[in-house]
């Protein structure tokens, strides 16, 4: 258990209610780019799945059975669940806290699934899927190792609209090596066309070792230049609003009422419990990331690394993480926050080294709301590197 007291624990839970993030990380086969917490070893999975369902139950106790508004399944491949392990989960989750929810996420892939599995998440109360699409060309699909091809893909929207989803949807990736504007383009209107109510639009990130790195490193393939990559994302952000999705994170699109409402706490820096290996949370002041070793974690030996964040640490992320949001951070309120803490000062600080961005035309101020322009948005990280 984590070293905090249970009383505190308890105390910040009550404040608001909160999102529940439960990771799966069995995978059928490991993506060329991927350097994520998974594993293919399916014999591990009935001691991951077991120690998963007490932590749900453990943690429900402990923190007074809270209210949870947002339940999110990700992985890894939580689709590799059969129907009763699904339900075995959902069940656990349901007895341990009370569930009044908003939106039940489960990630799926094309290729490990079917309509009935679907019809039999539906049934037990998920009502969003997000499928890791990433492409609808199957010469770049297996480049970046995917188990699916474009057909599955959309014969995989179908079946979620079949099974009664109407909040759907799919990854689609940029800067692939070999990938060009013109396909990114009419793979987002194919996604749409084919029942996709939310666009995570992804940069491919190579920082970590993996098979597709090394490929690059060694010549073998050769990513986009910069420009290409803004040029792409700059397409996207006129080609998806025309689609009928708005824009309203950094790499998210969605129809009017189907944003990610679990995602959407991460930026608004609201409360959530991660269970399973890897899986982060955020209770008041209190952050924590369990295990990264998939074996220790089912055994219960692997320690988690806590954190205790002082005011200026959790005054910078209202700012850090609020800016990736469209609609952007109403500085006033922040800068009223900053005062009660006495910390007007950092305040001060980041306003005059943010000064430059607004006119350079990166960010915008509208009274006291401050966001990224369009431009803005795809340089947003040089930006955000001042509250780090």
């Amino acid at each position: 258990m984590i070293p905090i007291s249970t009383s505190r624990l308890r105390e910040a839970a009550a404040r608001e209610p909160l999102g529940l993030y439960l990771h799966v990380p069995f995978c059928r086969d490991r993506c060329t780019y991927c350097s994520f917490v998974t594993t293919r070893d399916e014999s591990l999975k009935e001691a991951v799945l077991g120690r998963l369902e007490r932590d749900v139950r453990d943690w429900g106790g402990r923190l007074g059975r809270p209210r949870v508004d947002t339940l999110y399944l990700g992985g890894g491949t939580p689709s590799l669940l059969t129907a009763p392990e699904l339900a075995r989960l959902t069940g656990a989750a349901r007895e341990a806290f009370d569930l009044r929810l908003a939106e039940a996420t489960l990630e799926a892939n094309p290729g490990t699934l079917d309509l009935p599995w679907l019809e039999a998440a539906r049934a037990l109360g998920w009502d969003r899927v997000s499928f890791g699409v990433q492409a609808l060309d199957d010469v770049l699909l297996e480049r970046l190792g995917r188990i699916h091809d474009s057909a599955a893909a959309l014969e995989a929207l179908d079946w979620a609209r079949r099974a009664g989803f109407s909040r759907v949807s799919a990854d689609l990736m940029v800067g692939i090596p070999g990938q060009r504007l013109d396909r990114v383009l009419r793979d987002a209107r194919t996604l749409v066309e084919a029942g996709a109510s939310h666009l995570s639009i992804y940069l491919l990130d190579l920082d970590k070792a993996c098979p597709l790195r090394g490929q690059v490193d060694s010549g073998k393939l050769a990513l986009p230049t910069e420009d290409e990559t803004a040029d792409v994302f700059e397409a996207l952000q006129a080609e998806v609003p025309r689609l009928g999705l708005a824009p309203y994170e950094v790499s998210n699109y969605a129809r009017p009422g189907q944003e990610s409402i679990h995602n959407s706490r991460y930026w608004e820096r609201r409360p959530y419990l991660g269970l399973g290996p890897n899986a982060a949370s955020q209770l008041g002041d209190w952050r924590w990331t369990e295990s990264g070793v998939i074996t220790a974690w089912a055994e219960d030996r692997g320690r988690a690394e806590v954190q205790e964040l002082d005011a200026a640490e959790a005054l910078a992320e209202l700012p850090l993480l609020g800016l990736r949001m469209h609609r952007g951070v109403h500085w006033g309120e922040l800068r009223a926050r900053a005062a009660a803490l006495n910390l007007t000062p950092l305040a001060e600080a980041w306003e005059a080294q943010l000064e430059p961005f607004v006119k350079a035309g990166i960010l915008l101020r509208d009274g006291e709301v401050l966001r990224f322009s369009a431009r803005g948005m795809l340089v947003s990280n040089g930006v955000l590197e001042i509250f780090v």
